[in-house]
């Protein structure tokens, strides 16, 4: 595969940015980049992977890795065509475990899994592209406000998106919802995070409820395994969540304005409350759970 200059410049920033700002001064910039792979205004991602072994620094080679892992998924996501689920993992895996720690921006979403920044690009919101690992496991329920996470559970994205099951079992429902005039037990409510430590996983989020009184009716229940994947139009009300064995499910994760976005997202809730805030457990050490998912893969 093979990208022009531009495109290779701004993957790059967007890839830079998912790591921990503490190690941002020890990733390479586009001039440490070996000449070999600039060829007629062109980066030639085959070469730059030929390389990747040769390469002694660390922090080079998981992000020339993670280069390849995301032009492979975001080409093939954009022009809805397969391409080699285990090669991109392994290549995302080994860019995570190579690094100490501290180099993972980690935390837990509001939806009860863990998230992993791998790719963001929200320069415009017309071009916004972000993609996150996503690991639900039983072990991470003691960071996790169980019974906020399921009052809070149905939600819209601003984006569209799409999922990519690794392992285990992920359903994914749907629902229809209907503003009323009336009161009723359900309201819709807005997300808003916190700005500090990092852009791309925030502290805490607050929602705040819209007095947007609301029925609910799931309209469908799937369930995805190893291999699957499924798509959430922008402004679809959904709720996911992991059914693998000890609640152990892994997807790679992808949101992109280039098949639609809405200006507002929101969150089903209950009426009563005014606002709640979800914390957010941060610097959680992955590797365990990765490990998991490459023994899975096996």
């Amino acid at each position: 595969m093979k990208i022009s200059n531009i495109e290779f410049n701004k993957l790059l920033n967007a890839i830079k940015c998912c790591y921990a700002e503490s190690v941002v001064e020890l990733l390479p910039k586009t001039e440490d980049f070996p000449k070999e792979i600039f060829l007629e205004e062109k980066i030639d991602l085959q070469i730059l992977s030929n390389i990747i072994d040769r390469i002694s620094d660390y922090y080079f080679k998981s992000v020339a890795m993670r280069i390849i892992a995301i032009s492979e998924l975001r080409a093939a996501r954009d022009s809805n065509t397969e391409f080699s689920l285990k090669k991109v993992w392994k290549l995302i895996a080994d860019s995570i475990l190579m690094l100490p720690i501290s180099a993972t921006i980690s935390s837990i979403g509001s939806q009860g899994f863990l998230s992993i920044p791998l790719f963001k690009d929200d320069k415009e919101k017309k071009n916004f592209d972000f993609i996150r690992l996503h690991i639900w496991d039983d072990s991470l329920s003691k960071y996790i406000e169980q019974q906020k996470c399921q009052d809070f559970s149905i939600h819209t994205h601003s984006f569209y998106a799409k999922s990519w099951i690794l392992c285990g079992k992920v359903i994914n429902d749907r629902f229809k919802i209907v503003e009323v005039d009336t009161p009723t037990d359900l309201s819709l409510f807005t997300v808003g995070y916190n700005q500090t430590l990092n852009i791309v996983n925030q502290h805490f989020s607050v929602a705040e409820n819209k007095n947007k009184y609301i029925l609910s009716q799931q309209i469908s229940h799937e369930e995805y395994m190893s291999g699957g994947t499924y798509a959430i139009n922008a402004g679809e009300y959904h709720r996911s969540g992991s059914k693998g064995q000890n609640g152990f499910s892994a997807t790679l994760f992808s949101f992109t304005a280039n098949n639609g976005r809405v200006e507002q997202s929101y969150v089903v809730g209950p009426a009563e409350s005014i606002s709640s805030e979800i914390n957010r457990k941060m610097l959680i050490d992955p590797t365990k759970l990765i490990e998991k998912v490459n023994n899975e893969l096996k």
